[in-house]
């Protein structure tokens, strides 16, 4: 009926403080195992939880997922905040080169192996996939781009675009080959232009 508040399920409310929770660990499975053999009935085995529960949290394996890969984006962008490498007043190359050594640690480089999975298994098309993988890791270093001084929000979008998609396609040629000291030597080659700050 209009007007009226929304009931909500007691079960729900009761475990609605364990969400956080929940996702931080289902995230952590989801890195680790990937989504070929995923299922909410195995994650909540793995986590510890019945299937209803899970259920209650996130309605579906589809909305899991896409939780999940915001989860990710969100918690990198927190332990960014923290790291004097990334702070304002380093040049766009420095900012890059932070941002690559960081994506480059074992426990990131995950990231694009579920990043690809994904791109594979659900194709083109799902906005809310785009809005997290794209637009939410744009948005993250075209806000360090601006922080760093001398560029407009525009510039900073579309060179961030530019530096998401080196470091995504660099990661898929370390995942192929192993080959660190080539790639990280192609990324130094695109750098050169973005060695002192821009005016």
């Amino acid at each position: 009926m209009d007007g009226e508040t929304p009931r909500i399920d007691g079960r729900t409310a009761r475990f609605q403080h364990r969400r956080p929770e929940l996702l931080g660990a289902a995230a952590e499975y989801v890195l680790d195992n990937g989504l070929a053999e995923l299922s909410l009935r195995r994650l909540a085995e793995a986590l510890g939880v019945t299937h209803a529960t899970l259920l209650r949290h996130f309605v579906s394996k589809d909305e899991l997922v896409l939780e999940v890969t915001e989860y990710i984006r969100a918690d990198f962008e927190t332990r960014l905040a923290a790291d004097v490498d990334l702070l304002p007043g380093h040049s766009v190359a420095d900012l890059a080169r932070a941002l690559w050594s960081r994506l480059c640690e074992p426990r990131e480089q995950r990231q694009f192996r579920l990043l690809f999975e994904l791109f594979a298994s659900r194709g083109l098309g799902d906005e809310r996939l785009t809005e997290s993988m794209i637009h939410g890791w744009v948005a993250l270093i075209s806000d360090r781009i601006v922080a760093a001084g001398g560029w407009n929000r525009q510039d900073a979008r579309a060179l961030a675009t530019v530096l998401l998609a080196q470091f995504r396609g660099l990661q898929l040629d370390l995942m192929l080959t192993g080959e660190r000291a080539r790639v990280d030597a192609a990324l130094e080659i695109s750098l050169r232009p973005f060695e002192q700050p821009h005016r």
